[in-house]
């Protein structure tokens, strides 16, 4: 709903009674609430108990001058917008306004209309700085520490060691398997930290071609290579006061690490074309559901890439061990959805959560999270019941069977994983995305994986191999 007049109340200050008048009406005939002062000891009194919108002052007043109050007010209130009104305008002039952060200026004589303009530009800007602050506090609660619903006593630990770490500029890495809720401990790190004013910009580092991840995280330059038209900002610059959070941080080029470090290490980045670069205060948070270490001896990530990234490590378990959350996080799901959707709430059945805790979840909380929202879909009553529940939780007492069965054979755990593969691109009629979502793996590893076991790729997945990256001139 858009704003009006009324809403906003405007301080008026000048020591000349003919100009109060004159602003108060001129405004005032707008809709405008509107606060008079002489002075600006009057003006402070008035700011203090009628908290305005916006602040119209005159420079030059007896006693507190104008700037001299704009400094006052915004020690006190720093998002008060303020217009200075003044019969001496010069560039020093509106140098010095602006640099004690004021909105603009008008200079003496001026019309209603130029008035109005300014006027209603500060109020808008003002608007919006109050929108941006309510997304971000709506954001906050949403992914607030308090919102990790758990009754493990290792997600708990680890919990605190976020509340702890979150105050500092330590930079922090997440691991564990794909779909344990990384992101989501991520999120909550930003938003309990002194940055959660600052924006938090996240990217999965294995959902971009190799060829497009520098200029995603860095930029690039108009002309930098044939298709760049025009310029394009990095990800780290428009993080900047916040949080990057770089997901699945291993799966990043050994080239391209290198140039991260050097991010990390001199707060600057330079975008692809580029002559100089450009400091940047960005908080780094990293994820992982790879063994960093072992990529290390391997030669295929930097040791000291991950001695920057990792001042903090904090390992988020598995689901299938930390069975105790199962039925706290599935009602939880199921609540939320039922709220989202606008149902009435609903529960779920015994004989369905005991299904639930027996199944080994190798997708973790998100493929937890996956079969609630299938059932909430097939559930036609109140009651979430096994018969809702998709079928390879309904068929986990003979997966368990089967289970039993293969370690009596020793049968090895790639004839495993294979098998599961195939069972859940059928259970799921083929849709790879979805298969992806539940083995809790990113769609490339997927395609490898089915290229290794002989499945024929999609087409989505022969239209990536033929892309080609922008070429550079």
């Amino acid at each position: 709903m858009n704003a009006t007049p009324t809403d906003f109340s405007i301080l008026v200050v000048d020591d000349d009674p003919d100009m109060v008048s004159m602003l108060g009406d001129v405004l005032g005939d707008k809709g405008y609430r509107v606060l008079r002062a002489g002075s600006g000891d009057a003006a402070l009194h008035l700011a203090a108990t009628e908290h305005p919108d916006l602040l119209i002052s005159d420079l030059r007043m007896s006693g507190m001058t104008g700037h001299q109050l704009q400094a006052r007010l915004k020690s006190i209130t720093p998002e008060l917008p303020v217009v200075i009104i003044t019969a001496f305008g010069s560039i020093q002039t509106a140098i010095e306004s602006m640099r004690l952060g004021a909105f603009d200026y008008i200079t003496k004589p001026f019309s209603n209309d130029e008035l109005m303009l300014v006027v209603e530009r500060a109020l808008e800007d003002r608007r919006l700085r109050r929108e941006v602050i309510r997304l971000r506090d709506e954001l906050a609660e949403r992914y607030g520490l308090e919102t990790i619903v758990s009754k493990s006593p290792r997600i708990r630990t680890q919990l605190e060691l976020l509340r702890q770490v979150a105050q500092s500029a330590a930079s922090v890495l997440f691991t564990g398997e794909s779909g344990v809720g990384k992101d989501l401990f991520a999120r909550a790190l930003h938003y309990h930290s002194a940055r959660r004013g600052g924006p938090l910009v996240a990217i999965n580092c294995a959902a971009i071609p190799d060829s497009l991840l520098e200029s995603e995280l860095f930029g690039y330059e108009r002309g930098a290579f044939t298709d760049a038209r025009q310029a394009k900002t990095g990800l780290f610059q428009a993080a900047e006061g916040g949080t990057i959070f770089l997901d699945e941080i291993g799966e990043m080029p050994p080239g391209l690490q290198a140039k991260l470090l050097r991010v990390l290490e001199d707060h600057r980045v330079r975008p692809i074309g580029a002559t100089r670069e450009t400091p940047v205060d960005v908080r780094v948070v990293a994820a992982t559901n790879s063994d960093l270490e072992a990529a290390i001896s391997a030669g295929q990530f930097r040791a000291d890439l991950y001695y920057r990234i990792a001042a903090v490590t904090i390992a988020i378990p598995p689901l299938r061990e930390r069975t105790e959350d199962i039925p706290v996080l599935a009602r939880h799901f199921a609540a939320r959805a039922a709220a989202e959707t606008g149902r009435k709430a609903l529960t779920i059945d015994d004989d369905a959560i005991e299904l639930l805790a027996r199944h080994t979840w190798p997708g973790n909380v998100r493929e937890l999270q996956n079969a609630i929202q299938h059932a909430i879909v097939l559930c036609r009553g109140d009651r979430i019941t096994r018969d809702d529940l998709p079928p390879r939780i309904v068929g986990g007492v003979s997966e368990r069977v089967n289970l039993d069965a293969a370690v009596g054979q020793r049968l090895p755990l790639e004839h495993l994983e294979r098998e599961y593969i195939r069972a859940t691109l059928a259970a799921v009629g083929g849709n790879k995305s979805e298969c992806a979502a539940i083995l809790g793996i990113d769609r490339k590893t997927l395609y490898r994986k089915l290229e290794e076991i002989d499945v024929e790729p999609s087409a989505d997945q022969n239209a990536a191999r033929s892309a080609r990256p922008p070429r550079r001139s």
